[in-house]
């Protein structure tokens, strides 16, 4: 299987898609939901589903997007987008702030190819009007 590499907004797309009904968490007694903002991610699915290795993914999220992410408050509390342990669980994504952040990439995905067509459009019609101009010189 060839091995591709994703880019961070197919990743955090990808995560997004797959644990989206998982999120805010199970109903506690009294009809609130549990609301524990960190859900872990089984990584080799995640992984397998975007075409890549578990190990090149895990890396992508602990070591580049995590450390890209991550900030601390006025208080001093970190927030991390992706956590090896939180709590009992393993391999967590902190997922509203994932959804923010993929929120931006979506949004800066829309607004090149907003761009870019409309540069495209304008090539077009630069080049009808030169040919338009030849044609009618004549």
């Amino acid at each position: 299987m060839k091995r591709t590499i994703v880019t961070d907004r197919e990743i955090l797309r990808c995560i997004h898609d797959m644990h989206q009904d998982q999120y805010p968490g199970p109903e506690l007694p009294g009809g609130k939901r549990q609301n524990d903002p960190y859900l872990p991610i089984p990584v080799r699915e995640v992984a397998a589903k975007l075409g890549t290795s578990p190990e090149m993914l895990f890396g992508r999220l602990y070591y580049h997007l995590d450390a890209k992410y991550r900030y601390k408050d006025s208080g001093g509390a970190e927030t991390h987008l992706f956590s090896m342990k939180v709590g009992d669980k393993i391999h967590c994504v902190h997922f509203p702030y994932l959804s923010a952040v993929l929120a931006e990439h979506e949004a800066e995905h829309r607004q090149f190819w907003w761009t870019l067509w409309l540069s495209i459009a304008a090539l077009v019609l630069s080049a009808a009007s030169i040919i338009s101009q030849i044609v009618t010189a004549k």
